[in-house]
């Protein structure tokens, strides 16, 4: 998936930076701070408060590692993350990742050994509790989706655009050959072709020219994305039909994009559409009306899911429902699923 010899230029540091403050859920981005609680047996022996270093543990009010526990001493010390670790964990996650990791892998699969380690480990825990986006992925699958995602010899590519500010907000491309990203630059690498204020100028109109200079310079794009910065947080944060509804406005374009995926996309939007209409229409209908209807829809998900054309299909999870549990990280009062780590 990714080359052991992966040329990565022509970086741009205000894009790195900005990928990284895209990633933060909104609200934390300018206050980001986390605790790391080290435990001996369930003993808190040791604190760390970032930007503040270590911190006397009688001063840390912890009170077990429960979901419960853990979000209330989040919220009494005013901080965005708890990490709690047990001082044996560290180990039993080395061993548990040195006996399944050849060196041989590609950098992908042995952090995807890395983070199915993480998710068994015992002795981690963590509010929110990120442990829970890991999904159960394994190399075979990853790879046998990127080959139907992007073929070899051609481009992933990536830009988010500010249109307040007329400028690239970060960007990404990617050249995939023999099964394997061989090469991982970003917007600084075609400048000379296409300039950010050309660009920019009215992307909706230019981001053909993007194309054809990833084209020009390394290979045609399998699948190009280009979304507007502020719309990046509407569908983080917005209701379920959100993605719908900026695909339809313009304010994300995905061009060009396989046939799958403009179906699922076109059937993604169908059923968001159909959901809104239903949770309308739901307090009209008998409690045996909505149930039918209820299980019609979930037929039709099943269908859409498991199409033969829908490369997702073979990941082993859902990347839809993926999407939704990461979404709620993304909330406005910044609450996380409820749901245990385990």
């Amino acid at each position: 998936m990714l080359d052991a010899n992966i040329d990565i230029a022509a970086l741009d540091a205000r894009h790195l930076r900005n990928w990284w403050q895209l990633a933060i859920p909104p609200g934390m981005s300018k206050t980001l701070s986390y605790l790391l609680l080290v435990l001996d047996r369930g003993t808190l022996i040791h604190a760390i408060r970032a930007n503040h270093g270590a911190v006397p543990i009688t001063e840390i009010p912890f009170r077990g590692t429960s979901k419960m526990a853990l979000r209330n001493l989040k919220r009494e010390l005013g901080v965005n993350a708890v990490f709690v670790l047990e001082r044996e964990a560290l180990g039993q996650l080395a061993g548990a990742v040195d006996s399944k990791i050849a060196l041989s892998d590609d950098y992908a699969s042995q952090g995807i050994v890395l983070w199915q380690a993480l998710r068994t480990c015992e002795g981690i825990w963590s509010e929110p509790p990120l442990l829970d986006l890991i999904p159960p992925l394994r190399a075979p699958a990853l790879q046998k989706t990127l080959d139907l995602l992007v073929p070899d010899k051609s481009a992933l590519v990536v830009y988010v655009i500010d249109e307040k500010s007329k400028r690239i907000h970060c960007s990404g491309i990617a050249l995939k050959e023999e099964g394997a990203f061989s090469l991982a630059t970003m917007h600084p690498a075609i400048a000379d072709l296409v300039s950010e204020r050309e660009l920019c100028r009215d992307w909706r109109a230019n981001y053909s020219k993007i194309n054809q200079a990833v084209t020009t310079r390394l290979a045609r794009p399998a699948i190009s994305i280009f979304i507007e910065k502020d719309t990046v947080t509407r569908i983080l944060t917005g209701p379920p039909e959100q993605l719908a509804r900026e695909l339809k406005l313009g304010n994300l374009v995905i061009s060009p994009a396989p046939a799958w995926l403009q179906g699922l996309l076109g059937g993604a939007a169908a059923l968001a559409v159909a959901s809104a209409s239903a949770k309308r229409m739901a307090r009209f209908l008998p409690k045996s009306a909505r149930s039918m209807a209820g299980n019609l829809a979930g037929a039709a998900q099943d269908r859409m899911k498991n199409s033969s054309v829908n490369p997702f299909s073979m990941l082993g999870f859902d990347p839809i429902q993926l999407l939704g549990r990461l979404r709620s990280f993304y909330s406005a009062t910044g609450t996380a699923p409820d749901s245990s780590i385990r």
